[in-house]
């Protein structure tokens, strides 16, 4: 007799997989690009990479030099946003994969897999460390940004989460759970990095 399926069994089925609908659109997302095309989701992950959140922080703290006043202030927000809430984010991340120990897609679905492409920074794959960092990036500049920006933002965004199905590396469900992690991990940050923010060295800057 086969035994019931756990409530964790049944979680994951329904929220993850989606009752395999994750899967089935990560196959038609990865099968869809022309191999011609491949350098778009490439450079995608490259501009996208978490990697890169020190050259963002330097933008924002030399943008906080060159400003004074109530633009200051705001710039020097949004700095302690982001900087207190990429901490938080990453650490949930590293976290989570570890706790739900999702198995990346060639992993889960063999030589279904059309196309993978670079190797991975670790064996599990939810959240999409990538979609966390940009969530992080665009939930942090949002206040400072005019509605172009924003939209360019969120366009950029999305580019990068596409790719990281286009490439092989994570299902959708990953991805989306990077940029709910990423402007939630933002949000909780406000508190701390309003006390964090005034300290922030600007050795050289414009009027404090």
């Amino acid at each position: 007799m086969q035994a019931a399926p756990s409530v964790g069994d049944w979680l994951r089925h329904w929220l993850y997989d989606w009752g395999g609908a994750n899967a089935d659109i990560f196959l038609s997302i990865n099968s869809a690009l022309p191999d011609g095309l491949i350098w778009l989701p490439e450079a995608l992950t490259w501009l996208g990479s978490y990697w890169g959140a020190p050259a963002a922080a330097a933008t924002l703290w030399l943008t906080c030099r060159s400003l004074s006043g109530k633009e200051l202030a705001a710039a020097r927000l949004t700095l302690g946003r982001f900087l207190v809430g990429l901490a938080l984010a990453m650490t949930s991340g590293a976290v989570a994969k570890m706790a739900f120990a999702f198995p990346r897609p060639w992993n889960a679905l063999g030589d279904r897999v059309f196309r993978v492409v670079g190797t991975p920074d670790s064996h599990y794959t939810l959240p999409s460390g990538h979609s966390t960092y940009v969530a992080v990036l665009a939930a942090a500049l949002w206040p400072l940004l005019n509605w172009p920006a924003r939209f360019a933002l969120l366009v950029f965004a999305v580019g990068v989460g596409w790719s990281r199905i286009a490439l092989g590396a994570h299902f959708p469900a990953d991805v989306l759970a990077g940029f709910v992690l990423g402007w939630v991990c933002v949000a909780a940050a406000g508190p701390l990095a309003r006390r964090v923010a005034p300290r922030i060295p600007l050795a050289g800057g414009a009027a404090r």
